[in-house]
This record gives C-alpha cells, structure tokens and sequence, in this order.
C-alpha cells in the first residue's frame, strides 16, 4: 500500500516542485542519521560510512546513497562479506559512484534516458548466485550521468564520463586502462550527438566485489561508429578487436587468436541464424592476456527452441553432456520463472514492443583461445508474472540445483538470503508489481549446473524509506 501511495506523491512533484528540486538542493535532516539509525535496514557499517561520507554529496549524490547505496549495502551484508569489505566498497561507492549517478531520481521530470535500466535508472546491481555451492557475490553497474544530462543545458550527456574516468581511476590504481584506452578511441566518438538504435548511451561501467578487491569493467555501444561509417555493429566491433593490444597481427600474437571470434562471426551470418541484434562489446580492465571480450547481441524471438539455437550457436558448440544438463536445468528454470511448463519448446513468451523485448544473449572469449561461452538473460521485466514470483522460483530452483547438501556458506542451499533482502528493503505492494528484477543472467557451468545472476534495478520510490532517507525539499 506504501508503494501505491509514494508513486502518485513523486509524480506529483512535476513539473512545479520538480523545476524547483533541480535549481535547489534538499535541506539535510538535523542529524542524517536520524530516520534511519534503529532501522533493521541499515547495518552499521553503512551508518559508518555515511557519517564518513556525507559531506562530500550534494543532495544527488545523498538521493543515491541512501537507495541504491543502501540496498547495495544489503546485499553485501546478506551474501556475508566480511566488515573490512563491505567497508572498503561502500566507501568507493560513496565517495566514486554516487556522486557520479545525476540527478535525483524523480518519475516524469526530464532525465537522461540511460539504456542501463528500462526506466533510465543509470545502475543495476547483480547478486551471483555461482551454481549455489558457494557463498554469492554482489556487484553492480553504472552509466555516469550529469546533473543537467538530458536537458538543454547538456542534452548529450557530454561532461560526466570524464569527470568519472578520474574519480574511477584513482580510486582503482590497479585498473589496467591499455583495452579501455584502445576501444574508447575505436568505439566512442569524441563528440556524440543524438540517439543511436533507440538509446543515447555511448559506455558504461561494472564493478565485480570480491572479499579482497574492487575489479572493473567497460561496455562500449557501437552503433554511433557504425552509422558514421556506414558498417554494421558487428563489423565495427571485429575490426577494432583485430587492433586490439595482443590481438593485432603486428604482436607476437597470431592472427589465429581470434579463432573464437571467427566462429562467432560464422554464426551471425548463417543463413539458418534469425536475424541478431549486436548491442555492445564488454571488456575486462585486466591485462589484456587476462581480459575476456564479450559480444553482446538481441533475437527477438523468445520461444525455448530459439534459446538452444543461441546456446549452442547452431550446433558450434559441441552438445556435450555437460550442455545436454545445462540445457535441461535452464528449461526448468525457463518454466518456473515465465509458467510455461508444459508448454512446447516452439511456444513464445509472448509479444512487447518495447527497445528491450526479446531475449539478451553475449557471447565470451579469449584472444588466443577458440572457446566460447554463451550466457543468456531472461528478461524477467518483460514476461514474469511480478518480482516477488521470480525471488521465489528463483530461490526454488537454486534449492533443487544444489541438492540435499548446501553449502555451509551464505547463499548456499537455494539462496533465501536474497529473496528476504528485498523482501525487507521493498515495499511489499511493488513485488506484486514487475521492474525490480531486470533479467536473470544463465551459463552453463561444468557438470551442467547453471551459474545464475539476478540483475536488479533499485528504484529509489520501490524502496522503503528512500524518500526520508534523501531529506527534505527546500521549497
């Protein structure tokens, strides 16, 4: 019912209070802690940080603090990262990221129209489950945005990347920027204006959150090269892959590194392969000897058969017995999350016509090696009955795949760690609604268990107390 109520109240904010709340900031609570301190939602390592952190945001950076910083928060705390970590990362999140995610998040008032989110959230956090046998890990991604992104002031979103490149950078020294600094130049116009393929996103930004380190990554659009040059996606993305530092002809590395690209690309164009939609290259900030490269591509077909077709890239992945598995355990993860079981592999999920219908693919390999590995993202958005019907099938068969011996670690033995998460930190009426969940992420893993990640967009008025949490409008 709190949900119900909040929306219309932050709707109502514009375009009267809205117009105000972007020229003025929020007066800060008398003690900034204060709504929040005896609340079950806030460990004390995030009461730490915030006094930590508090007076370095303006009421933006405050806004996403106290929701996806808080929720992020949660997150570690119930995936059972230790007090030094959770420290460490919320002070990066704190001090780097939430500075860097625009403004306010208000419903109707103009915004940039981030492609991270469906709604233009510019994050989305992720919980890893692994295959269950191992305590899960959190991370998250971003697209910086700037306070006036997506108005006249600056409707390209120019200035922001910049500033974040140098806040990400000293505060990851160990990120190697030779791959980013490389496909940056191949891949992101200087100067970008306007739309491209329904979204104005040029890069984002992920964070992988392990016990002893913060790693990042990069994912680069390259749709805008691409209409400049008059080329597909695809090829776009090849060529600068074939320039890349330890893939070029000119190393010591030969061109037959690029094996597991060539068969990718084999794929693509096979006259039995439907039509795909290539969205964006993902790179580790590794050496690029360590880095993985990943294609990220579309089929807007959603019916299961379409889903082998994809897993296997029509038969170029063997049909082991270990895919044979994993094709098995995703169809009834398939059936549980959407309700189609009983339903022939022929059956669609059903039609939208929204930029994001369909189903999500990418596709991983290694310079040098003729591996690849496909994961798909079931767009839990767009079919699922409601968030708090995936928690629970997700939660289900994650118990199944573990078996009758869990994992003494949190997490384990089905994961109803995450589901009580969000069931604490939502409002309970907005899990009967859909948008919290984004997609669930599938691979298959040796011995054809799935390694499966829940993709969560944190909407700040879905949240409990996001809207004491921020402060109060000066008006």
């Amino acid at each position: 019912m709190a949900y119900t109520l909040l929306r219309p109240c932050y709707s109502a904010l514009h375009p009267t209070a809205a117009k105000l709340l972007s020229l003025f900031s929020f007066w800060p609570s008398p003690s900034p802690l204060r709504s929040l301190t005896t609340s079950s939602r806030q460990s004390p390592t995030f009461q730490r940080v915030t006094t930590e952190v508090q007076s370095s945001l303006d009421s933006h950076g405050e806004y996403w603090w106290h929701t996806s910083g808080l929720l992020l928060s949660a997150l570690l705390d119930e995936a059972g990262y230790s007090t030094t970590a959770q420290h460490r990362i919320l002070t990066f999140f704190g001090r780097t990221i939430a500075p860097s995610l625009g403004p306010t998040y208000i419903p109707g008032a103009p915004q940039w129209h981030s492609f991270m989110t469906d709604d233009h959230h510019p994050i989305e956090l992720s919980w890893d489950w692994h295959t269950g046998h191992k305590s899960p890990t959190v991370r998250f991604s971003v697209e910086p945005v700037g306070i006036d992104a997506g108005t006249p002031v600056d409707p390209d979103n120019r200035t922001a990347d910049a500033s974040f490149r140098t806040a990400m950078t000293a505060a990851l020294p160990d990120a190697h920027m030779a791959w980013f600094e490389h496909f940056d130049r191949e891949l992101t116009p200087t100067a970008p204006t306007g739309s491209m393929e329904g979204h104005p996103s040029k890069l984002f930004y992920a964070f992988d959150l392990s016990a002893d380190a913060i790693t990042s990554k990069a994912y680069f659009f390259p749709g805008f090269v691409a209409r400049a040059t008059s080329q597909s996606n695809l090829q776009v993305m090849s060529d600068a892959i074939a320039r890349a530092p330890g893939c070029c002809s000119t190393t010591t590395t030969t061109p037959a590194s690029l094996a597991a690209l060539h068969t990718f690309h084999d794929f693509a164009r096979d006259p039995l392969t439907p039509p795909l939609e290539m969205d964006m290259l993902a790179i580790d900030m590794d050496p690029p000897a360590l880095s993985r490269l990943k294609i990220y591509f579309r089929n807007r077909a959603t019916d299961f058969a379409s889903v082998r077709q994809m897993m296997t890239l029509g038969g170029r992945i063997p049909l082991s017995s270990d895919m044979v598995r994993g094709l098995q355990n995703l169809r009834r993860l398939w059936d549980a999350v959407f309700e189609q079981s009983g339903m022939p592999d022929s059956h669609p999920l059903g039609s939208s016509t929204h930029r994001t219908n369909g189903l999500l693919y990418n596709v991983e390999f290694r310079p040098g090696s003729p591996d690849l590995k496909v994961k798909i993202y079931m767009p839990a958005r767009h079919y699922a009955r409601c968030d708090d019907h995936v928690l629970s099938a997700i939660r289900s068969f994650m118990a199944t795949q573990v078996g009758a011996n869990p994992s003494p670690m949190r997490g384990g033995g089905g994961g109803g760690d995450f589901a009580s998460v969000m069931r604490r930190m939502c409002h309970p009426d907005a899990l009967q609604d859909r948008g919290l969940h984004t997609y669930i992420g599938c691979s298959v893993q040796k011995g054809g268990d799935l390694r499966v990640v829940s993709y969560v967009n944190g909407q700040g008025p879905k949240l409990l107390d996001s809207v004491s949490a921020s402060g109060r409008a000066r008006v």
